[in-house]
């Protein structure tokens, strides 16, 4: 019995193995088949070029909102940095409107310290700010450009 099984055993890997033949085979001779690799220098090129635009892209979007100070919330108007100061590589003084009150204070890596309470409020000119804000630029550059 135990001879028969191994016979019926390699019987059927041998017939198992001539359809694994004839399927190959069979395939080779078929001309709508491409044998070339899914991984090509130019789909590798395609994806490479795609991850450069995506980290790009995200980049220019992260430097302007970084330009335009969007990164900064405003509390609903109530907190807002009126200017700031670096006094070294990790020290900066910042005034601070908060409400009607405006304060002065240190910051460095590790606190923020109160270093003055103004008692009449600094009035900032709009003339003289040497950062307008995003959309005053961009209007600005229209403008010249329409002109020209």
């Amino acid at each position: 019995m135990k001879i028969k099984s191994v016979f019926i055993l390699f019987s059927l890997l041998a017939l198992c193995s001539q359809l694994v033949i004839a399927a190959e085979t069979s395939d080779s001779l078929n001309p709508t088949k491409s044998l070339s690799s899914p991984v090509t220098a130019s789909t590798l090129l395609e994806t490479l070029f795609g991850l450069l635009l995506v980290l790009a892209t995200i980049a220019v979007v992260a430097w302007l909102l970084r330009r335009t100070n969007r990164f900064t919330s405003s509390a609903n108007g109530q907190l807002r940095i009126i200017a700031g100061l670096s006094l070294g590589p990790r020290e900066r003084a910042m005034l601070l409107q908060v409400g009607e009150q405006q304060i002065l204070v240190g910051v460095t890596a590790h606190q923020i310290q109160t270093l003055h309470v103004l008692e009449s409020p600094l009035v900032a000119n709009k003339a003289e700010s040497n950062n307008p804000n995003f959309g005053e630029r961009l209007q600005q550059i229209l403008q010249q450009r329409g002109q020209s």
